[in-house]
């Protein structure tokens, strides 16, 4: 025996021990009947939200299918219900007319967005670090910022054409400037105790950029990029309606000119569900990417 037990039993004190550690298996089995019973919650929270989107779209149709049918104030050949929308679209569905239109228009507004993308975070970036740069270019840039887009629908059909160049152009002119504007003002706003401790860190210019600067400006980023998909669809429209041969405004625009209201709508459908799709798509890519980034829907 040794001294130290030697002298607890001589004193009739017994040695404390301390308490078993946890078993890791345990804390495992724990901590992963934690992360179950948290994506049990989000899937439920996601189900929920799909159904509560879903009665929204139905009640919708019901008050939209009852109004024309109800209401003597309606004129239905102004103002058709689903059901008389819905038998026109199937034909033009089945023919292949809405694919191609469909096709045409995303292709003009995904071209449009990309450009805009890369010439306006670009443009963000440099206007916010440099100084001179930011100096010279504001009055213009802030200039054409607050000219609305759609006033350059003659000029780019003059200087484009009715080509595929003046639409692709004016969509993404006007999603340039949302682009910008959300990313020098996130680039501009990155809190100089980040900036100081990179440089201490011994960070370069492009060191800091891509690693401090670019991280913490990317919520503002994200936001405008997300608003410049809802301006491309909206531009795509004014750009289609100037002069196409194909392409969903095309489409409306055809059917105003035979007086057919179901096509307008069908129209108006398509670039509503256009809309919504991207918009969710671009937040489930941005959860993908960035886990650590939450947005508000």
């Amino acid at each position: 025996m040794t001294a130290a037990t030697d002298d607890a039993a001589g004193t009739g004190l017994s040695t404390p021990r301390r308490p078993a550690a946890e078993a890791p298996s345990d804390r495992d089995a724990f901590a992963e009947e934690f992360r179950r019973a948290h994506r049990r919650g989000l899937r439920r929270a996601a189900w929920l939200r799909a159904l509560l989107n879903v009665t929204g779209i139905l009640l919708f149709l019901a008050v939209w299918e009852a109004v024309p049918r109800l209401g003597t104030w309606v004129n239905p050949v102004l103002l058709p219900p689903p059901s008389a929308v819905f038998d026109s679209f199937v034909p033009m569905l089945l023919s292949g007319e809405i694919a191609a239109n469909i096709l045409a228009s995303l292709r003009r507004a995904a071209l449009g967005f990309a450009i805009a993308t890369a010439t306006g975070v670009t443009a963000g970036l440099l206007t916010a670090r440099i100084g001179l740069l930011h100096h010279v270019s504001e009055p213009i840039l802030h200039g054409f910022r607050s000219v609305p887009s759609i006033a350059l629908v003659p000029l780019s059909v003059l200087w484009f054409g009715i080509g595929e160049g003046s639409k692709v152009a004016l969509v993404a002119w006007g999603s340039f400037f949302p682009i910008w504007i959300t990313t020098f003002i996130g680039v501009r706003d990155v809190p100089a105790a980040y900036l100081r401790s990179a440089a201490c860190l011994g960070a370069g210019r492009l060191a800091t950029l891509l690693l401090v600067v670019l991280p913490a400006a990317l919520p503002m980023i994200l936001a405008g990029l997300r608003q410049g998909i809802a301006v491309s669809l909206i531009l795509l429209v004014a750009a289609e309606l100037s002069g196409a041969r194909e392409g969903v405004a095309y489409m409306m625009s055809t059917g105003h000119q035979m007086f057919r209201v179901d096509i307008m709508l069908i129209g108006l459908v398509l670039l509503g569900t256009f809309g919504f799709i991207a918009d969710r798509l671009f937040v489930a890519l941005i959860r993908r990417l960035f886990p650590w980034y939450t947005t508000a829907s």
